[in-house]
């Protein structure tokens, strides 16, 4: 098609009603669809589109892989394409701001869904260490980070800002958002694109949900199927259907601490990590079932290690609802896999069965069985109060798991949360019980005609 004939086709599919038009783009040629590709609004869901109306901050929450970053991109390259020149004949200053450098650039700039992507054939210069896009039109693009409240952006005369993962923003958000931003931007059209995935509500997000002034959209990962890997979607399914984390994280919903919890998804959050450093020492911890098939209860498996600093580490779960054998060989699996110390066991229900399946799976494998003289909640405490001291952090995720940690309560009822049994076990055998260990022993000598001393 002639560029005229693109641009007017690409016209009267953005005006028609989503449904409608895709019936349209499914009768297309591939020649024709390719030549329709630039054409953002085309190929947007409604919920993708800015918000009709005067408003001055927006606000996109969704699912990983929901087409938030998409949506963003397209909205800032559209902003910086029309906005009028100013008075002085300049096109102005932009920003994109992210949790850290890295990912202002990474994903928001060159990501597949970026803004380098999103303004083509405008780009004249992207400069990735110093941060600075600047396009022919002479609009210029500072990609920063909202570490240290934003300071790159301050002083600055920007006409509009994209903020990226909101929910992520950790340390002096405040001083970003009110103060380096709010100030920063102040130029017409004036206009702001707030995206992420939600990670519970507080800081910034709770910020932008409770503000009736922010315009919001909601989008799932379900939503853009279309755009997804199969393959990739199965995984995210598997991995997080289901599960409450699966509502934040699929869903895009704001998920609310349950009060009285030992744990929160913000703390755990902030103490998640990608790779552990060199650790001490590792254990392997089983919360056994004795019973097996659908409805038995699951075998609590869980590793962790600690560093030589006393940090602890979540490092997998390896959960599972089979037989005694099963689990067994599960969690002798993980202890080569992860070269651990030792296995620790809760003996309570299972008493000499735990360590005789152990063995038949390997005879030699260290083992240390533990019995609870507790309620859940109490021998949960000590370990919770390393979490809020900063001592503990997830490497990786761990849906089930943590979910069971963010809903379990003293008084809960928890039918069984032997995830959670197992990880309190693990760092209790390599946090808590290791500061109650004496460095030295005290021992009453009985000299021959003398009182005893200690020595």
């Amino acid at each position: 098609m002639a560029p005229d004939e693109t641009r007017s086709l690409a016209q009267r599919l953005a005006d028609m009603p989503f449904e409608e038009r895709e019936e349209v783009l499914a009768d297309l040629s591939i020649d024709e669809r390719q030549a329709l590709a630039d054409f953002w609004p085309v190929w947007a869901r409604p919920d993708q589109l800015p918000p009709p109306g005067e408003w001055h901050t927006w606000y996109i929450r969704g699912g990983r892989g929901s087409g938030k970053t998409r949506a963003a991109a397209e909205f800032l390259a559209e902003m910086i394409r029309t906005a009028p020149r100013l008075r002085d004949g300049r096109a102005g200053e932009w920003a994109v701001i992210a949790p850290t450098l890295a990912g202002a650039r990474d994903v928001c700039v060159e990501g597949e869904s970026g803004l380098l992507r999103a303004l083509g054939s405008e780009v004249a210069n992207w400069n990735r260490s110093s941060g600075e896009l600047v396009t022919h039109s002479g609009a210029r693009v500072f990609a920063a980070t909202a570490e240290e409240g934003a300071v790159r952006i301050q002083g600055k005369n920007l006409r509009g800002a994209w903020c990226d993962e909101v929910g992520l923003w950790k340390g002096d958000w405040r001083m970003a958002w009110e103060e380096s931003i709010a100030f920063a931007v102040r130029i017409d059209p004036i206009k702001i694109v707030a995206t992420g995935t939600p990670k519970g509500n507080l800081g910034l997000v709770a910020h932008l949900m409770e503000d009736e002034q922010v315009v919001k959209s909601h989008l799932r990962t379900s939503d853009n199927v279309d755009n997804l890997s199969e393959v990739k979607l199965a995984a995210l399914t598997d991995r997080y259907a289901g599960t409450r984390l699966g509502r934040q994280e699929l869903e895009g919903e704001v998920l609310e601490d349950v009060e009285g919890a030992l744990w929160s998804r913000g703390q755990i959050d902030r103490l998640r990590i990608d790779q552990a450093p060199e650790l001490k020492r590792v254990v392997v911890a089983i919360d056994p079932a004795v019973t097996s098939g659908e409805r038995a209860d699951e075998t609590g498996i869980i590793v962790a290690g600690v560093d030589a600093s006393g940090v602890g580490y979540v490092l997998a779960d390896f959960s599972c609802r089979v037989s005694p054998d099963g689990w067994a060989r599960r969690a002798v699996r993980a202890y080569r896999e992860f070269s651990a110390d030792r296995i620790v066991a809760e003996v309570n229900n299972g008493g000499d069965l735990v360590e005789r399946v152990i063995r038949t799976v390997d005879a030699n494998v260290p083992y240390r069985a533990v019995r609870a003289s507790r309620g859940k909640a109490v021998r949960a405490g000590p370990v919770s109060a390393l979490y809020e001291q900063s001592k503990v952090h997830h490497v990786g995720s761990f849906p089930e798991l943590e979910d069971q940690m963010c809903t379990f309560t003293p008084d809960s009822g928890h039918p069984s949360p032997d995830r959670l049994d197992a990880a309190v076990w693990a760092l209790t055998h390599l946090m808590v019980d290791s500061r109650r260990r004496p460095r030295f022993q005290v021992f009453t000598v009985q000299l021959r005609g003398r009182p005893p001393f200690v020595r």
